[in-house]
């Protein structure tokens, strides 16, 4: 299964920062040291070529020029390390990185999401523990790398974090008669605002479910992450757990209570379009998706003012009230023979200056402590972060099978909200779902249970 961002839009590129003092004084640099990640004396390899796979613009638009500089720094520091980029297609992605872990040739890094996404090649024995060619100090500002915490290590290191707010279009709450610098924040009183503008004539809640995208973001991000406190819960839930419970099904009742307020055309639209839809004022809420700062970005250069929300509460645990967000970054193949060296370029990325730059060229929040908040200008990044940092609450879906995601969240939010489906036969949709994944993949089963403990 592919993990698209085919909503993603432009983010217009801003001038970097200018060079913070971190890197001259060789954090990231190989310092002459001989320990791991910024600390691994890269000049000791001799001439050598290390090669990452990626997905580049498709993923994170502006971030291709970026990662140009950040090599072109990275080599003018080490002349004996040529860095080489390759552009995979984002719809085969899942498949290349299966066919060269097969192989066992490939890259020496390279990029991955978080969770499942990153472990299941762990599993499949393509890439190795963060711990092997990051030092600790290189983790310890990385608080996402938790998203891929198993068997004692971790195994992805974030570069950014995709966040998924709610986005509100501040001039047709007005219409409708609400306060935009007071949106809603329990799940009555947005139930209430959807009535509110939907007797206004707005369409209170824009979204396509063609591609199936839409029903990961908003059952991950804004549902399913209400009933945990933590995800090992939700890990257990996998190995044995009932998705048929009153629990599971108290998100589905409230799916079902707002399905009135979305377009009635979600099964024939991409998630792509009802955020155009969106942003060309024709619904007064998006569920937000990865690169939600470039879509505010436009609205606000097209005169449009928009503010965001955290999805409404429902539930009664920590996570409940929260944004959630996910980190995403790159592995250490197996087989490379480079390893050091790949971590200390990994480590690199990670330098002030270049954190600094990521967020001017993308508008992306880096993952990690050293990038300085302060840059953020806009407000609704600076609300976002703020959230953030009174909580770092992880996405869901990135704890369970792909399986789950493909034939469970995207057939249930089609069947839901652009079908007839009850709130009974969802939760048996996922039921069964799980049920035949357990069946058919034992061993990944025992990972999942290595993961609980």
């Amino acid at each position: 299964m592919k993990r698209s961002r085919r909503w993603a839009v432009a983010i217009p590129v801003l001038l970097a920062a200018g060079a913070l003092a971190a890197t001259a004084t060789g954090r990231g640099t190989g310092g002459g040291g001989n320990g791991l990640g910024s600390q691994y004396d890269v000049s000791k390899d001799g001439k050598i070529t290390l090669t990452l796979w990626w997905l580049g613009n498709q993923e994170v638009p502006g971030i291709e020029a970026w990662m140009k500089e950040t090599i072109a720094k990275y080599q003018k520091l080490h002349p004996n390390v040529t860095v080489k980029t390759v552009v995979e297609s984002t719809d085969t992605w899942t498949q290349t990185q299966k066919t060269a872990c097969k192989g066992g040739a490939g890259p020496d890094l390279w990029y991955n999401w978080a969770g499942t996404w990153s472990l299941e090649r762990v599993w499949a024995g393509c890439t190795v523990p963060n711990e092997t060619v990051l030092s600790s100090a290189d983790l310890s500002h990385v608080p996402n790398v938790s998203e891929t915490h198993w068997a004692g290590k971790t195994w992805d290191y974030p570069l950014y974090r995709f966040v998924y707010p709610l986005v509100f279009n501040k001039a047709l709450f007005k219409k409708a008669g609400l306060n935009p610098d007071a949106p809603p924040t329990t799940w009555t009183a947005f139930v209430a605002a959807c009535k509110k503008l939907e007797a206004a004539g707005i369409t209170p809640i824009a979204l396509g479910l063609k591609d199936g995208f839409g029903g990961e973001i908003l059952g991950s991000a804004t549902f399913q992450k209400q009933l945990f406190t933590n995800y090992n819960s939700l890990i257990q839930l996998v190995i044995d757990g009932n998705f048929q419970s009153a629990l599971w099904k108290s998100w589905l009742q409230r799916l079902v209570q707002i399905k009135p307020y979305f377009n009635d055309d979600v099964n024939s639209i991409t998630f792509g379009d009802g955020l155009g839809r969106f942003q060309s004022g024709k619904a007064a809420m998006v569920f937000g998706t990865p690169g939600v700062q470039a879509t505010i970005a436009d609205m606000t250069k097209a005169g449009k003012q928009v503010g965001v929300m955290k999805p409404p509460v429902f539930g009664r645990t920590p996570y409940a009230d929260s944004l959630v967000n996910t980190g995403n970054g790159f592995q250490v193949t197996t087989w490379s023979k480079h390893k050091e060296a790949a971590g200390n370029f990994m480590a690199f990325m990670h330098t002030p200056e270049r954190l600094t730059a990521l967020y001017a060229e993308t508008g992306n929040f880096p993952a990690d402590s050293h990038w300085n908040p302060a840059q953020a200008k806009r407000a609704t990044d600076r609300t976002m972060l703020k959230w953030l940092g009174q909580k770092n609450v992880n996405y869901p879906a990135n704890y369970y099978p792909t399986d789950l995601d493909v034939n469970g969240n995207f057939v249930v939010f089609q069947g839901i909200l652009g079908g007839k489906m009850t709130v009974d036969q969802a939760a048996a949709t996922y039921q069964n779902v799980i049920t035949k994944w357990r069946k058919l993949h034992a061993a990944e089963l025992q990972n999942y249970k290595k993961w609980a403990q």
